[in-house]
C-alpha cells in the first residue's frame, strides 16, 4: 500500500468513526453529512469523494459490525469439541458482559417508535438485514450441529429457525426498550422479568430444549440483573 492509499483509508476510517459517534449520540435522523464532514476536518465535497451518502457511510458501518461480530463468534462456534449449549453459552457471556452490539442497538438511539417516513423506514430495513445476517451466519451452523448431535429439535432448516430466533430477541429487546422509556414504573421490574421469562419460555419451545437449561444458556438472571441496574439509574435521573 502507497502512501496515497494509506491516506485515504485512515480518512476512511475517521469518516466511519465520527459518524458512528454521531449517529449513536444524536441519531441517524438528526445527523447530517454537514455535521459528519465538520467532526472530521473535511469539506462536504471531500467527504462526498469517499461516500456518495449518508446512508452509504451506516451500510459501511453496519458491514465492519458485522465482519467483527463474525470474527468474534467464529472461533467458538468452529471449535469442535463443546456441545452446542456451551458454544451457545459462551456466545452469550461474551455479548451480555460486553458493550457489543448489533447495528440496530447501536444506531436506534433517539430513533422514537411512533417515528415515520421515508428515511426511518430505510433505516430500519438496513439495521435489520445486517441484525439477521449476524444470526444466520452464527447461529445457524450451531443449531445445526445441535440437531445432529440430538441437543435440539426443530423442523426445517437451521437457517429458518435461526432467523426466527433472530425475530423473537428483537421482539424482546424492543419490549424492554418500550418498558425503559414509559414513565409509569411502578411494575417495571415485573414487566421485565416477563419480558424475559417469555423470551426463555418461547426458545425452549423452539428448540425442544428443557427452559431451565435455555435460562442458563441466556443469562436470564443476568439479563435481569443487568435492567434491574438500569432502572435504578433511570429512576435516579428522573427523581
Amino acid at each position: 500500500m502507497n502512501k496515497r492509499e494509506k491516506q485515504k483509508e485512515e480518512t476512511v476510517v475517521d469518516i466511519l468513526r465520527v459518524a458512528e459517534g454521531l449517529f449513536h449520540e444524536q441519531g441517524y435522523e438528526k445527523t447530517t453529512i454537514q455535521n459528519i464532514a465538520e467532526g472530521c476536518g473535511l469539506s462536504k465535497g471531500a467527504l462526498y469523494h469517499h461516500f456518495r451518502s449518508k446512508e452509504e457511510v451506516l451500510k459501511k458501518i453496519c458491514y465492519r459490525q458485522y465482519i467483527y461480530l463474525k470474527e468474534t463468534f467464529l472461533p467458538i462456534i468452529e471449535d469442535p469439541e463443546p456441545s452446542m449449549m456451551e458454544k451457545l453459552r459462551r456466545i452469550m457471556t461474551i455479548a451480555r458482559s460486553s458493550q457489543m452490539n448489533t447495528a440496530s442497538a447501536s444506531f436506534s438511539k433517539g430513533k422514537s417508535p411512533k417515528s415515520s417516513g421515508i428515511e426511518n423506514a430505510a433505516l430500519g430495513k438496513l439495521l435489520d438485514n445486517y441484525s439477521e445476517m449476524v444470526y444466520i451466519d452464527i447461529f445457524a451452523p450451531l443449531l445445526d450441529e445441535g440437531r445432529e448431535k440430538g441437543e435440539c429439535a426443530f423442523p426445517g432448516s437451521a437457517e429458518v429457525m435461526a432467523v426466527f430466533i433472530h425475530h423473537l430477541d428483537t421482539g424482546m429487546s424492543e419490549q424492554l426498550n418500550r418498558i425503559l422509556s414509559d414513565e409509569d414504573r411502578s411494575s417495571s421490574e415485573e414487566r421485565v422479568r416477563d419480558v424475559i421469562n417469555g423470551f426463555t419460555f418461547a426458545l425452549a419451545q423452539l428448540l425442544n430444549i428443557d427452559e431451565r437449561t435455555i435460562a442458563g444458556v441466556t443469562l436470564a438472571d443476568k439479563m435481569l440483573e443487568q435492567y434491574r441496574k438500569i432502572l435504578k439509574d433511570v429512576a435516579v435521573i428522573h427523581d
